[in-house]
């Protein structure tokens, strides 16, 4: 398998009404199309006949047309010309499927799982999309690691001068890597603590597990009681996809959920939280976003860095990014390092 071969958030379902969008996967243009009949159609984002942007053109009845000379194009990629009825013309297509608000697209030719996200006494928060600009690896090395969370995030992290007590261990399979990280919590105001149910005394636990078919982290945050193992009200899980936009830039969609232990109000008070929910996300996703901005070197290879015991996910996630995301083996991937690539 490689980098398109996996499924992958492209654009909130929102977003595709009457007219075609173009996204970028990998450096491959793509153009996305709602049929008449509600069907999702998945194109080279070129025309066969004279390489105009398919994604230009319009919708019409089944088909999107080009806007240059009219040909007309189905989902399965079958073409027409108007000006030459019996010319055959077929369009590159994609696989496309709508799920979790999102239009998903991968390759063709493969047949991977699709990413899960039902998750049992979760309520469905918010979605939000980002760019970064930085290339996929540096995207994830981000979001990788809670070292950061002191000097950069508001709410979820810890506090500068307790770092040292915090805690981290890695666990990892042959297709994942999941960190867990426990420790003081930076301080939070009076009204959060009260609305998220955090005691004074309670620690923060970030844990993740960074999955590689397509790239994506799930995310548990809640804070709990150390000595009795008491938990606050409000739980927070996340959904991270990293898609490469082409080398140089990553498309980082969220899906947030939580989980709430408030009782009298529906679903513990959850959907009166969305826009909360869903602002404080925006935020906190912009904030990581705004630090790969400021990075030196967009060079996504390691030698060189002295890393601390909070990166060890770092090289574990490389690993896994060539060998199961890009469907490179070692040898492939050893003789890219040592050339420089």
């Amino acid at each position: 398998m490689g980098m398109l071969d996996h499924w992958q958030p492209m654009l909130p379902s929102r977003s595709l009404r009457r007219m075609p969008v173009g996204v970028r996967l990998a450096g491959r243009d793509i153009a996305l199309f709602r049929t008449q009949s509600g069907e999702i159609g998945a194109l080279d984002d070129q025309c066969p006949h004279r390489r105009m942007r398919l994604s230009h053109g319009k919708v019409v009845g089944n088909k999107l047309m080009c806007t240059y000379h009219g040909w007309t194009f189905d989902c399965a990629g079958n073409g027409e010309s108007p000006g030459t009825p019996k010319l055959h013309a077929c369009a590159s297509i994609w696989d496309a499927r709508e799920k979790y608000g999102y239009i998903w697209v991968k390759s063709k030719a493969s047949n991977p799982a699709f990413p899960d996200m039902e998750s049992d006494g979760w309520y469905r928060m918010c979605d939000t999309e980002h760019f970064a600009n930085a290339p996929l690896e540096l995207t994830l090395d981000n979001f990788c690691e809670i070292e950061h969370t002191p000097m950069v995030h508001d709410l979820f992290g810890y506090e500068l001068d307790r770092m040292k007590d915090v805690t981290v261990r890695v666990e990892t399979t042959d297709d994942s890597v999941k960190v867990i990280n426990a420790g003081p919590h930076k301080p939070i105001g009076f009204a959060m603590r009260q609305l998220l149910g955090i005691g004074r005394k309670f620690h923060f636990n970030d844990v993740w597990t960074t999955w590689f078919s397509p790239v994506y982290s799930i995310y548990d945050h809640y804070w709990t009681n150390p000595d009795t193992g008491k938990e606050a009200r409000v739980k927070w899980r996340a959904y991270v996809f990293f898609t490469p936009v082409d080398e140089t830039s990553t498309r980082v969609t969220t899906f947030t959920y939580a989980k709430s232990a408030w009782p009298f109000w529906p679903k513990g008070g959850l959907p009166y939280m969305r826009g909360f929910a869903r602002r404080k996300t925006i935020k906190e996703i912009a904030r990581d976003v705004a630090i790969l901005d400021s990075l030196s070197s967009k060079d996504p290879r390691m030698e060189g860095m002295k890393l601390s015991r909070f990166d060890k996910a770092l090289m574990l996630n490389r690993e896994r990014i060539e060998r199961v995301y890009r469907g490179r083996t070692e040898g492939e991937r050893l003789l890219k390092i040592a050339s420089g690539e």
